[in-house]
């Protein structure tokens, strides 16, 4: 009989920022009973879904039925910063300062200064506002028809969380795994049951990055168009730079005139004196095509890759995955792209454009792949490892990553000293 489970553990605090983690970490178990599961697989959602998708329950179910797995989600930390998952809209002081010298410069007047908003309720008076002065001035002949504001807000993910930005998520995964090694309801191989991460999108990165992180635990990586390297403006910082390039995403659908930027809290900054520097050390370990860590991680070399990219990506260059599996390969990983580059590979069922994600279905892409890399695990079963830990310098610091009591723990040092 088929089963799913929700459960709640305690998983990492975030040592970078070193900031104490309120949140239980929760993830979803799918299971058959009745069978002696082969492999963990996980899919990793990527942004505006978490482990309570109804599509991604139906997956699961007919992937169960079909597959002698155990399937996982899991709603790593910072899930919910989308309002599909449960995150909610605020201004910062960064946001209020763009709200006071744009409507300045555009000659409108608020009712009340910017350093009264509060509340959602009052960003949103406030906005409304806006919209219709515009509409107003507009009729007047004051601005163009075609004019608009461009403003920003930032978003409040859901348990009172924030973007640390991959690091704490692959950390989530990882405990996950161990966890389950140690915790299922069924028969893990006496904690040796292969452990394979799938995902699309940010869900294709952070299956790469739990790799990177605990290489000798990670059997498998199904992804499709995860980056290859880490894209700093999906932070939330970018708006001290310039909010309109670097915001995460922008919309109309708010309010017809305003141009809505939108970005997630983070206490990660630019500011090279504040101890939140998001500094090029703190880029390199969130990196999956870092050569000289890759180098490293190839100390492990039983992790078996499997990757779809497109040519037209708007979002993660295919160049550069390119240039990553040139290098997993170079150093002994099995490791196989599938670059998507001509209209003729298009087939209207798996692949569907050159765009990012291609529209290749998961639970098609699952089907196709985890069968071949469930045969490589058991033709190639993984060396146990006794030492199961790894460091990677990182400009100034060194990133140390230990399993330890059925957890990843991190330890940062500074290299200098």
């Amino acid at each position: 009989m088929q089963i799913n489970r929700i459960y709640e553990i305690d998983s990492c605090d975030d040592v970078e920022l070193d900031i104490k983690r309120e949140s239980k970490l929760e993830f979803k178990l799918w299971y058959d009973d009745e069978k002696k599961p082969e492999a963990l697989v996980f899919f990793i959602q990527g942004i505006g879904s978490d482990c309570h998708d109804k599509i991604l329950n139906f997956i699961a179910q007919n992937l169960i039925q079909k597959l002698n797995i155990a399937f996982v989600s899991v709603n790593y930390h910072c899930i919910g910063n989308r309002p599909q998952t449960g995150s909610t809209f605020y201004l910062d002081e960064i946001d209020k300062l763009i709200l006071d010298a744009t409507t300045q410069a555009a000659g409108i007047k608020l009712p009340y200064g910017v350093d009264k908003i509060q509340n959602y309720d009052q960003m949103s008076e406030i906005f409304h506002f806006i919209n219709q002065a515009l509409i107003k001035g507009k009729k007047e002949g004051k601005f163009r028809l075609d004019y608009f504001l461009n403003l920003h807000v930032s978003l409040q993910p859901a348990k009172n969380e924030y973007q640390n930005f991959g690091i704490m998520q692959a950390q989530d995964l990882i405990n996950v795994a161990l966890y389950l090694k140690k915790n299922a309801p069924f028969d893990t191989m006496g904690g040796g049951i292969p452990v394979i991460m799938i995902g699309s999108s940010r869900g294709g990165y952070l299956a790469h990055l739990a790799a990177k992180i605990a290489p000798w635990l990670i059997d498998g990586v199904i992804d499709n168009s995860g980056s290859a390297k880490f894209l700093w403006r999906t932070i939330g910082f970018g708006k001290e730079i310039d909010f309109i390039q670097y915001s995460e995403f922008s919309t109309f659908d708010f309010f017809q005139h305003i141009k809505v930027f939108c970005s997630n809290k983070t206490f990660w900054t630019s500011n090279s004196s504040s101890p939140y520097f998001f500094s090029p050390a703190r880029r390199m370990i969130r990196n999956i095509l870092e050569p000289s860590h890759l180098e490293i991680c190839a100390k492990f070399p039983n992790t078996h890759y499997i990757s779809y990219h497109a040519i037209k990506d708007q979002y993660d260059p295919l160049e550069e995955k390119i240039t990553l599996y040139k290098y997993l390969n170079d150093l002994g990983f099995d490791a196989k792209l599938n670059s998507i580059t001509k209209i003729s590979q298009i087939d209207g069922k798996f692949i569907k454009s050159l765009d990012h994600g291609m529209g290749i279905p998961v639970k098609l892409m699952i089907e196709k792949e985890l069968p071949l890399i469930l045969e490589k695990i058991k033709k190639y079963p993984k060396k146990e490892y006794k030492e199961k830990s790894i460091s990677y310098p990182c400009e100034d610091l060194l990133y140390n990553f230990t399993q330890k009591e059925d957890k990843i723990l991190l330890e940062v040092e500074n290299a200098n000293q």
